[in-house]
């Protein structure tokens, strides 16, 4: 059965008020979240009206006056939304407006932790699979732009009169119906099509560039003309299959994808960051897997201070 407004508000606000909470349920919180673009509306609206709250709270307890504790603890939001719940008829008497009357456009970030692969719905119910290590900021909207530190696989909805957008570092990749993979590191791109089509373009002014289903689009800086090549594997990104796997694929956005994937800080001199690279990785630690690229990629790999280097030259 179809939650009704009413019910989807009331949980916004168990949410909302859960978060103060040692306990808090995080996963339950986020299913919840991506269950339905409504539940997101909602909790940016419970948001919006905490905010608005505090702004009005000096005017709401010269309303009603509510003895508070001297040493007030360190959790405030019940008592402000007691404050408010016994002055709201009062504040709107005022003309304080506290309740927005549109859903709110606030943002929504998502993180992956090194070794999650996270699904995420979006508002028009696209998805996105967030590699490990990865950072997805969504709006309310499909208008509104995503932005992306990191990589993901999309399987978007097409809407010819709202193509999804997406900004990664340097660059913004447009949707025109499709599945594709986004990798970004620094000043690199890479976009991989699987079905459908998009354009890529750089923020830097340099044109724009159409991948077609089948087609790989590398980028080593905005400032320069992208590379387009043949897809040659129909498998999933390596990320989602436990395994990373590499075809021409930059050294920089290999080393990327392994400090990602692990949490282990991992550097690579730019003078070998562009050079390609195509060869299968296990899944392993940092530590492992920096060791298996510079066997494969003939990197010497030295370790100072916790923080892998990798650079040109024989492993030793």
């Amino acid at each position: 059965m179809s939650e009704d407004q009413n019910e989807i508000d009331r949980a916004a606000a168990v949410w909302f008020v859960a978060q103060d909470d040692d306990a808090m349920d995080w996963t339950g919180f986020t299913q919840w979240l991506e269950a339905d673009p409504r539940h997101r509306h909602a909790f940016d609206a419970v948001a919006l009206l905490d905010e608005r709250i505090d702004d009005a709270l000096p005017v709401l307890r010269r309303i009603t006056p509510i003895d508070e504790p001297q040493q007030a603890p360190a959790r405030r939001r019940p008592m402000r939304w007691a404050i408010a719940g016994s002055a709201l008829a009062a504040a709107a008497a005022l003309g304080i407006v506290l309740l927005p009357t549109t859903p709110s456009t606030l943002p929504v970030t998502y993180r992956t932790a090194a070794g999650q692969v996270r699904d995420v719905r979006l508002a028009d119910n696209s998805t996105a699979t967030m590699a490990p290590g990865s950072v997805l900021e969504a709006g309310a909207t499909r208008d509104a732009p995503l932005k992306l530190s990191g990589s993901a696989h999309f399987a978007v909805r097409h809407d010819a009169d709202h193509p999804l957008t997406i900004r990664a570092g340097g660059y913004e990749i447009r949707d025109v119906g499709t599945r594709f993979d986004v990798a970004v590191s620094g000043a690199m791109l890479r976009v991989s099509v699987s079905e459908g089509r998009v354009s890529v373009r750089s923020l830097s002014g340099t044109g724009q560039v159409d991948v077609a289903a089948g087609q790989v689009l590398t980028s080593l800086d905005p400032t320069a003309s992208p590379t387009l090549t043949q897809l040659r594997s129909s498998l999933p990104s390596g990320w989602r299959v436990g395994r990373l796997v590499y075809d021409d694929v930059p050294l920089g956005l290999v080393a990327a994808d392994i400090a990602r994937s692990t949490g282990t800080a991992i550097t690579i001199d730019p003078a070998v960051a562009k050079r390609r690279f195509s060869g299968v990785l296990a899944a392993g630690s940092g530590d492992a897997m920096a060791s298996a690229l510079g066997e494969l990629a003939g990197l010497n790999k030295r370790t100072v201070n916790d923080a892998i280097r990798l650079s040109d030259g024989p492993r030793r």
